[in-house]
């Protein structure tokens, strides 16, 4: 049950599925001085609409296949299904059966969940057993609307809810942190094609306890990921590392109607 819980929630902290980003972007010193081992960031215009945020690209019907390779394989089609002036809502459909949708509020490219277990309970199933779950706490950023490198942040998720095991159900919760820093633009090739992304080193750690007759243990993990992104793409590949759980996901294609 721990690799189930544990890869669902990578290809959630991944994909950004039901994460909030801040109000306001990273405040960062103009005159601070870049290292010369450091690459020089993507310059990239302002956002000039709510929803504007250059690494994730909110645009009404616009997909993205991923392929998951680790201890569950898997794949999923991220779908962005409405776009408000405000705000927008998007779906993520994997082929093992577990479906998540969530309503984000925008603001100057900022992005802001409001919903994380929207669209109800997710389910995952693997080996004969099952857990279901809802995001019950949410907090902190996922993907800041510029990123320059040296810049860092974090975010906290809290998902409760069910393990099933040859019939019996118990109780079983997942305490996630993730502190993020922002690395450089590297090239990167995916079955998707060839990109330079913003890679974004993160270090993730989960707490999943479970509770069995009134006696609940706790398992930690401790993961570190690599993620990049594409300007006007969004997320192309994620490397995660620890624990056993060791999984790559790559962007396989992806369809952009132009705005």
């Amino acid at each position: 049950y721990i690799i189930s819980i544990a890869t669902l929630v990578l290809a959630m902290l991944a994909c950004n599925l039901g994460s909030a980003a801040p109000t306001d972007a990273p405040t960062v010193d103009p005159n601070s001085e870049i290292p010369e081992s450091t690459p020089v960031p993507v310059i990239v215009a302002p956002s000039v609409g709510a929803c504007d945020n250059p690494y994730m690209p909110i645009i009404l019907g616009g997909t993205w296949s991923y392929s998951i390779d680790g201890p569950i394989p898997d794949t999923y089609v991220h779908t962005i299904l409405a776009v408000e002036a405000d705000g927008f809502t998007e779906q993520d459909i994997f082929e093992s059966g577990v479906t998540r949708q969530g309503k984000w509020k925008c603001g100057n490219g900022n992005l802001i969940a409001l919903n994380p277990s929207g669209g109800g309970s997710a389910s995952v199933n693997a080996d004969g057993n099952a857990v279901d779950f809802q995001t019950t706490a949410l907090e902190g950023v996922t993907l800041p609307a510029s990123l320059n490198p040296g810049d860092s942040w974090s975010q906290s998720l809290t998902l409760e809810g069910t393990q099933t095991i040859n019939g019996e159900s118990f109780p079983v919760s997942n305490q996630v942190t993730q502190a993020c820093t922002a690395v450089g633009v590297e090239s990167v090739t995916v079955p998707a094609g060839t990109f330079d992304a913003m890679r974004v080193d993160c270090k993730i750690d989960m707490n999943i306890t479970m509770d069995i007759s009134g006696s609940p243990f706790t398992t930690p993990i401790a993961l570190n990921n690599t993620n990049w992104y594409a300007v006007k793409v969004g997320l192309v590949k994620t490397v995660s590392t620890g624990s056993g759980l060791d999984s790559t996901i790559e962007l396989t294609s992806y369809s952009i109607p132009q705005p």
